[in-house]
């Protein structure tokens, strides 16, 4: 008689069995879920995620930027602008 663990029986390779599928939620035919697949698809696409990342990257150089501006300027202005910040949040 042998005890086998779950992570000895992955390690042996030991096939389990699948549990059934699930009812799909589309009927065969669907355009609506084929139009989902391609959104889906499309989303995940490399070229769209690279012109994301750039626009990232974009707004993070201009906010090390803003940092580094904001470290020169006189305590009493910085005060000032975030005084009129608020009041510009407060608006919307």
């Amino acid at each position: 008689m042998s005890v086998h663990s779950p992570a000895s029986v992955a390690l042996e390779g030991v096939m389990q069995p699948c549990t059934p599928p699930m009812t799909l939620p589309f009927e065969a035919g669907d355009p609506e879920w084929v139009a989902d697949l391609f959104d889906t698809m499309r989303a995940g696409d490399v070229d769209v995620v690279i012109g994301h990342l750039e626009n990232v990257l974009l707004l993070m150089h201009k906010a090390a930027k803003a940092r580094t501006m904001l470290a020169t300027v006189d305590p009493d202005l910085l005060r000032a602008g975030l005084r009129l910040r608020g009041v510009r949040g407060s608006a919307t």
